[in-house]
């Protein structure tokens, strides 16, 4: 699953980059400006990660100390909430520093990032939703100079409820009218009639095409599917695919 690590996860909902590492580390050494910039990013997103753990704690803290007032009250229909004062004081000071590491943190991210160039090369990462790393990744596999084979990660087949963890689930291909994406689990199934690839409508970019495809999944594979094609959709069911 992509995202697990603190500071990637933050630097992809500001940004929108999906890194699979620290890739500012191998800069690390070098001796020259981005020399410089990837010490300071590596600095700040090892005190961010921590930050996110210190953070994770107190907010814990926090609810314990709901849980035992809100028992407390139904038993006595009283409250004393001995430490509030601590306790809730350290989950503020923590978030405020979190909040100060967190935009650190995209900021050396971006000053590294205006002077390093990253290529896509044969293999591309994307966030499923714009901003939003909770709806997962999407793998994208050059299969020829404009079509993609599509794996989603493991929190995106989660969040959209399909049955397919880091396993292709089709293929999406660039054109002038914009981005065509096709179902299908198996490069065999596009030489199959017998209905096994699903080509969808046509989508305006190709986040929204990777969607289209897991929700076609997601459809298949409910209740609500009837054995239908995609030809035999309604308009309603057709246009929350493609959006």
């Amino acid at each position: 699953m992509f995202l697990t690590d603190p500071a990637l996860r933050r630097i992809a909902a500001d940004t929108n980059d999906v890194l699979p590492e620290h890739l500012w580390r191998h800069d690390t050494a070098t001796l020259d400006p981005i020399g410089d910039l990837a010490r300071v990013l590596h600095k700040t997103a090892r005190a961010f990660t921590d930050s996110t753990t210190s953070l994770d704690q107190a907010l814990t803290r926090v609810g314990v100390l709901a849980d035992t007032a809100r028992q407390g009250l139904a038993a006595r229909a009283d409250l004393h909430m001995a430490g509030y004062h601590q306790t809730l004081t350290d989950a503020l000071t923590a978030r405020e520093r979190h909040t100060v590491l967190g935009t650190g943190l995209v900021t050396a991210y971006r000053a590294w990032r205006n002077h390093r160039p990253i290529g896509d090369g044969d293999q591309r990462h994307l966030l499923l939703r714009r901003s939003d790393p909770s709806r997962g990744v999407a793998t994208l596999r050059l299969k020829d100079p404009h079509t993609w084979l599509v794996v989603p990660d493991a929190e995106a087949a989660t969040a959209f409820g399909i049955p397919y963890p880091d396993r292709m689930v089709g293929e999406v291909t660039e054109a002038d009218q914009g981005w065509t994406p096709t179902a299908y689990t198996d490069p065999q199934h596009l030489h199959i009639e017998a209905g096994m690839a699903y080509p969808l409508p046509v989508c305006d970019d190709p986040a929204s095409a990777c969607r289209s495809l897991l929700r076609w999944w997601h459809l298949r594979h409910s209740d609500a599917w009837h054995s239908r094609t995609p030809a035999q959709l309604t308009p309603a069911e057709l246009a929350h695919l493609a959006s």
